[in-house]
Parts: structure tokens; C-alpha cells; sequence
């Protein structure tokens, strides 16, 4: 379907098969824009991966190369880019900082520069809560995932002020819901999914408890947690019990489904040159994380919880993308039972 034939806003989503892509380009289909699933050849060949719900088609680039990526606007022409592909991992970003500069600034620069000669086309870009705030020095960035957040955000600003380009930044906190997040609730999700299989399986559920702290391994570094490590996981075994690194850090988390209604807003009505914070406006605690894991759970679960001393960020506003009418609709609790639930259906291989 040729969407300028037929009206629709053509809009071409990156990253369209992560668990921010995957909302958006439904949420995009349903609210009746023509949408081009871009994926990374990282992602598998055709018929091996899910298709993209509410995709009319999809395109494979690897947005780090400028050619590819100037190929892939001219073919697509697109009237909306949003942009959400990327490296989203701080411990990564830690072992190849190059590779993570590379996936966020370079391409979000690629795709900037491809789209330039495409008259009246919006773009979204989703930078980080992890950035550094303005006016912060960009050296004392806690780690190099933030530092590219930071860069990429500053140069979509920065092309809109060159050039005039319709850039809009929208900068969501910790994303939760179902569809596989690497987030913390995403892998707590996949432990309890776990816990609650193998006890269906004939081994003794396990009891509440407590231990000591982790480490994350996702973007929000001082909030995640893993199994511990050093417990047995064979099969037959119960999974080790899953490690928080305290109970009183606090974050505000928003359902993806809700951030992927703020995207399509600002695609469509959100002013050029403004950064959106994406926010659901409540700070939680781990400890409430935890808890409402538990009540959604179907066996008892373990944990074992430090005594970090991390602080919590300050909250930001969201009032620029609630002053266009956009509000979160999916509480809290609905978001963990979801995201449980989804995790459940993958180990039983219906998704």
C-alpha cells in the first residue's frame, strides 16, 4: 500500500522488533498510520523471527551504516521516523563503549541527515532518563551508556536548530509490560515465570527469604538484580533466589503501552525542538516492585535483598506531553501481572 496514495501518515519505526518497537508499531497500525518495521540484521531472517504486528512491511538496515541507512529513507519515504533502536545495557556500554556510541549517536546522526531532504517528515527520538540532566557536565556521566544518550539527544536538537528539521525527543523512564523487556521487571518476570514452572514440574516451591545485594545488568544499573549466580540451576532444581539490591530505591515506571500512545502523540502533535519527558508521575520502591511480583505470582517466591545505598533520582515533569492530552491508563499492578503473564506464555511456546 502506497500510504501518501492513500492518506495514511507513512511512519517508519527502528528497532521495531524490540519490546519498545513491537509496541509502538502496533500502537502506530491502530491509530491508522502505514508503518515500516525496521529491523536489524541482528534480528534473524524473515521466517525465523515473529512477524511485527501492524507492520504493512519490513526492512532490514544496519542504521550505523550511512549508505544503508540512506537507502532505507529513500526507498521507505517516510511522512514520521520514530526512532527507537539502539544500546540499551549499561554493563555493555562498559565493554564496548565504541559499539554503543556507534548504535545510538552515529545512527540517530545517519538517520538525521537521510531525512533532511524529505520535506515536513517528524521525527521522534526516544533518548534516556539516564542522560545527564542540561547543564550537567557530560564527563562525569556514571557510564558510557548514558554518555551516548546524552550526545544523541543533544544532536537531534542540535539538527532541528541547524536545519529546521522537525525533531522531537521523548525521554521515557523504566519501561515495564509485557513483551520481553530487559529491564527489572522484565527479568524478574522471566524468574518467577521460571520458579512457577518448575514447581508445576514436582519440585517444592520455595519459601520467602532474604540475602545479599547485586549488581544490575540492564540500563537501569542501581535497580536491577539476576538470580544469584553462585546457586544451582540444574535441571530439576528450583531457580536461585533473585537478588534486589535494596528495597528502598525507588523509580517510576511506566507500561511500554502507555509510552507507545505518548510516541504516536508526539509524532503527530508534539512541538519540534522539545524534549518530552515520559513519566507515569510515581516514584516506587523496590520493595513495592517486589510485593507486587508476589501477589502476582502462583507459588511463593525467593529473594535475596541488599542494603544499597543508591541514590534515587529526582522526579521529572511530564506535564509537556500531558499539556497535549496524554495520560498513563494502565496501573501499576496490571503492569506486573502482564508482564508475568506474558513471560509464562513464552516458556509454554505460545509466543
Amino acid at each position: 500500500m502506497d500510504g501518501r496514495r492513500s492518506g495514511l501518515m507513512r511512519a517508519l519505526v527502528t528497532g521495531a522488533a524490540g519490546f519498545s518497537g513491537r509496541h509502538a508499531c502496533e500502537r502506530l497500525a491502530a491509530e491508522g498510520m502505514d508503518v515500516t518495521a525496521v529491523l536489524s540484521p541482528r534480528a534473524g531472517r524473515a521466517g525465523e523471527r515473529r512477524p511485527i504486528a501492524g507492520a504493512s512491511r519490513e526492512l532490514v538496515c544496519d542504521l550505523t551504516d550511512r549508505t544503508a541507512v540512506r537507502s532505507l529513507l529513500e526507498r521507505a519515504r517516510p511522512d514520521a521516523v520514530l526512532h527507537l533502536a539502539g544500546h540499551n545495557a549499561v554493563d555493555e556500554s562498559w565493554r564496548a563503549p565504541d559499539l554503543t556510541l556507534a548504535a545510538n549517536l552515529l545512527s540517530t546522526v545517519y538517520l538525521l541527515e537521510a531525512a533532511r531532504p524529505i520535506a515536513g517528515c517528524r521525527i521522534v527520538v526516544a533518548g534516556s532518563m539516564l542522560s545527564p540532566r542540561p547543564g550537567e557536565d557530560l564527563t562525569r556521566t556514571l557510564h558510557p551508556y548514558g554518555f551516548s544518550k546524552a550526545l544523541q539527544v543533544t544532536a537531534a536538537l542540535a539538527w532541528h536548530h541547524w536545519y529546521g528539521q522537525q525533531v522531537i525527543v521523548a525521554e521515557p523512564c523504566n519501561l515495564i509490560g509485557p513483551g520481553g523487556s530487559a529491564g527489572i521487571c522484565g527479568k524478574i518476570a522471566r524468574w518467577a515465570a521460571a520458579c512457577e514452572q518448575r514447581c508445576a514440574g514436582g519440585a517444592a516451591p520455595p519459601a520467602a527469604g532474604g540475602g545479599p545485594a547485586a549488581d544490575a545488568a540492564s540500563a537501569d544499573a542501581t535497580v536491577a538484580g539476576a538470580p544469584n549466580a553462585g546457586a544451582p540451576a540444574a535441571s530439576g532444581m528450583l531457580p536461585a533466589p533473585f537478588r534486589l539490591s535494596s528495597l528502598d530505591e525507588r523509580r517510576d515506571f511506566l507500561d511500554v503501552r502507555d509510552a507507545a500512545a505518548a510516541y504516536a502523540l508526539l509524532l503527530r502533535q508534539g512541538e519540534p525542538g522539545v524534549g518530552y519527558a515520559l513519566e507515569s508521575g510515581t516514584l516506587r520502591s523496590l520493595g513495592e516492585v517486589k510485593d507486587a511480583f508476589d501477589r502476582a505470582s502462583l507459588v511463593p517466591l525467593r529473594w535475596e535483598i541488599g542494603a544499597s545505598g543508591a541514590p534515587s533520582p529526582q522526579p521529572r515533569s511530564a506535564g509537556a506531553v500531558r499539556g497535549l492530552g496524554w495520560r498513563p491508563e494502565i496501573p501499576f499492578g496490571r503492569s506486573i501481572a502482564d508482564t508475568l503473564q506474558s513471560e509464562r506464555e513464552r516458556l509454554a511456546g505460545r509466543s
